[in-house]
């Protein structure tokens, strides 16, 4: 499995000379697995995707969604794949109670937003409604869904490849007992089964990519985002092999996203290897 961050900003894309080298798009992770193309999250990183996946003439893609906030949703639009008619693009997110995932998407492309509607772009466009720990195939490759708390509807991922395990755990509160998300049932066994989508995503991944937005002075617990504590604490738990930090806030410069790191590693403690993503950066699991 190659992975590919071509976007790992969280809230909104930032210009800055202080950002360059971890990179200042926001959400999207280029997989590919058993000859499948999958990206994760359609945030201005897809634009830059978009750009190679044309260049390599790759023309089926498949599209996961964490959720809809307009940090995740917001480079569709630019993204190049939508305007050649070899494309087959297929739309995968949880689905909402008040909406569908397609007439989010058709929404935000449309006057006064932007001037070419989804419904005039020559690639095959097909949305697919996801329900709490679905799971399917896509070639050789499996993929799961699993619900996680963050306001609005959101989800995260495993995608395993011969029996190599990718998590995307994005965007979420990974401590607090708070319910975040629309239309979840107040009891303690749907506290408990939102702890063990987490788990049950993560368990013993090679690579699971966590929400750190959140330095601890900065937590909030009605925001729905977690720390590079909860995020490592979370990988000593399931076993996995590397975690990667990810949705950097905004104003992270690449200092102190260095120093973040080194300082966890100064540490010494047991546990998975960590890493904080940057744009550009390939890995081979």
């Amino acid at each position: 499995m190659q992975v590919v961050f071509w976007g790992v900003r969280g809230s909104y894309p930032v210009a800055r000379a202080d950002c360059l080298r971890y990179g200042g798009n926001t959400p999207c992770i280029e997989l590919e697995a058993g000859g499948q193309c999958v990206l994760v999250d359609a945030g201005t990183g897809i634009r830059a995707a978009g750009q190679a996946l044309v260049e390599r003439g790759v023309e089926d893609i498949h599209l996961l969604l964490s959720h809809t906030h307009w940090d995740h949703i917001q480079g569709l639009p630019h993204f190049a794949p939508l305007y050649r008619d070899n494309t087959r693009l297929r739309i995968y997110g949880l689905k909402r109670g008040d909406c569908s995932l397609e007439e989010v998407f058709r929404a935000q492309q449309q006057q006064p937003f932007y001037p070419v509607p989804l419904d005039s772009v020559p690639a095959q466009v097909e949305f697919v409604e996801l329900t709490d720990g679905q799971s399917w195939c896509i070639g050789d490759v499996d993929i799961e869904c699993r619900r996680l708390n963050h306001p609005g509807v959101a989800g995260g991922y495993r995608v395993v490849h011969q029996g190599t395990a990718f998590a995307y755990i994005c965007d979420t509160d990974l401590v607090t007992d708070d319910l975040l998300g629309d239309e979840m049932p107040d009891s303690r066994e749907y506290r408990q089964r939102l702890r063990d989508n987490v788990r049950d995503l993560a368990h013993r991944g090679d690579l699971i990519v966590c929400d750190t937005f959140f330095l601890p002075q900065e937590y909030r617990a009605d925001f729905g985002h977690s720390s590079a504590e909860d995020a490592l604490r979370l990988g000593r738990e399931v076993e996995a092999r590397c975690v990667t930090f990810f949705h950097h806030a905004p104003q992270r410069s690449d200092g102190e996203m260095d120093q973040l790191v080194a300082d966890f590693r100064a540490l010494g403690q047991e546990g998975p290897e960590m890493l904080a993503a940057a744009e550009g950066v390939q890995l081979a699991l």
